[in-house]
């Protein structure tokens, strides 16, 4: 896609990521718009929620019961120009 069509960008770790693709308690888009809507700190809110309901890992095997999580989102503010 070329750089100008781009109007969000989300860079997650692993720890962060998990909501998605280790858990499965939302799709991408569904992750996108939680980023979009209520921000990093929330993402990371329901990621704490999903490990702290699973603290052996039965339901989610794992090498961590906890990860270090980091989400970043940007968007582009098209009246900066």
């Amino acid at each position: 896609m070329p750089a100008g069509h781009v109007r969000a960008a989300a860079l997650l770790s692993d720890g962060a990521s998990r909501l998605v693709d280790q858990f499965g308690l939302a799709t991408w888009q569904q992750a996108l718009d939680i980023l979009e809507g209520s921000g990093p700190a929330e993402l990371i809110r329901r990621v704490r929620h999903a490990e702290q309901s699973d603290l052996d890992s039965t339901r989610w095997p794992r090498g961590k019961t906890f990860d270090d999580a980091t989400a970043v989102y940007v968007t582009v503010n098209d009246d900066a120009a």
